[in-house]
């Protein structure tokens, strides 16, 4: 729960940034999405490196 929870609050903070620098609702969304999948399967693989 808590790597959710991290995927989905760096996603929040990239959206929020790209729409107040840019002013792209859809844009904005479409960072959100890939810095939250990103996060999560950015610690999913150095878990499944790492065993």
């Amino acid at each position: 729960m808590p790597l959710f929870l991290l995927g989905a609050l760096l996603g929040a903070l990239s959206g929020a940034g790209t729409y107040a620098l840019t002013a792209e609702a859809q844009l904005a969304a479409i960072v959100a999405a890939v810095a939250a999948v990103l996060t999560w399967c950015g610690v999913a693989a150095v878990v499944f490196v790492d065993n």
